[in-house]
């Protein structure tokens, strides 16, 4: 019998089935677009509601090798409290404090990590980075953080006086220098970024928080001081007086 008869003669016996059979036929030959339908259906669905709940970030801080015991999908009361002293629209924005930037845990993280900070740092989406000194230390070097006297209020200047964290412009100098002048054997003399009368030039590039302030209470900054410092080309440099103010307790 030839092959449309076959067909047509098919498409007979299923016209006056019952339905049963005609939904088997139906699911036999077309479950696949069906499926490939729904799930279609599904993930355009997801994308749009997505787009449409996605709440535009106001501040961003990124947790430097810091860990917290709130669940990933849960705000920590530093986020809470700090959203609502920014009287920011909570339906529409939001304040991220993220600690997914860990490189401590092994070579592989370390490095995957640092390529994801600096995309961050030089899209501009990170405000401030909160971490211990000796995590901040290559990235004051390297620029990335405000000088503080030319941010700060003079206000802001003294009540923050005694807790600022400092680099040595000098050492950057000298570092460079050794640098130009290929020497691979210069080695910097690290010093105590919290006491400026050891340094030749002194820059104050961050603050330290004290021992009863809630981000050391919620985030695991162990036995090394927390310190904040407010990027240089962070879209929200707005936010970060009052975050300071916030973190500090001033």
């Amino acid at each position: 019998m030839p092959l449309m008869d076959e067909f047509q003669e098919e498409r007979d016996s299923i016209k006056n089935a019952s339905f049963k059979k005609k939904l088997g036929y139906f699911w036999d030959y077309y479950k696949w677009f069906v499926i490939g339908g729904c799930i279609g259906l599904v993930l355009l669905v997801t994308t749009v509601k997505d787009i449409v709940n996605r709440k535009e970030i106001s501040f961003f801080a990124c947790m430097l090798n810091l860990s917290s015991e709130y669940m990933d999908d849960q705000a920590t009361q530093s986020s809470i409290d700090f959203t609502k002293l920014s009287g920011i629209d909570t339906k529409k924005q939001e304040i991220r404090l993220d600690t997914s930037f860990q490189m401590r845990q092994d070579a592989r993280s370390a490095v995957t990590t640092s390529q994801k900070l600096l995309a961050y740092l030089f899209s501009g989406d990170i405000d401030v980075i909160v971490s211990d000194p000796d995590s901040l230390r290559d990235l004051a070097h390297n620029g990335y953080f405000v000088d503080l006297r030319e941010f700060l209020t003079k206000e802001e200047l003294e009540a923050y006086q005694g807790q600022f964290y400092y680099i040595d412009n000098a050492v950057i100098k000298e570092s460079k220098q050794a640098q130009e002048a290929m020497k691979m054997d210069y080695t910097p003399t690290v010093k105590d970024p919290f006491q400026p009368d050891a340094m030749k030039e002194p820059i104050p590039v961050g603050v330290r928080l004290p021992q009863d302030s809630l981000l050391r209470k919620e985030y695991s900054f162990g036995e090394k001081p927390g310190v904040v410092c407010v990027v240089q080309n962070g879209k929200h440099l707005n936010m970060c007086h009052g975050f300071l103010e916030f973190a500090v307790g001033k």
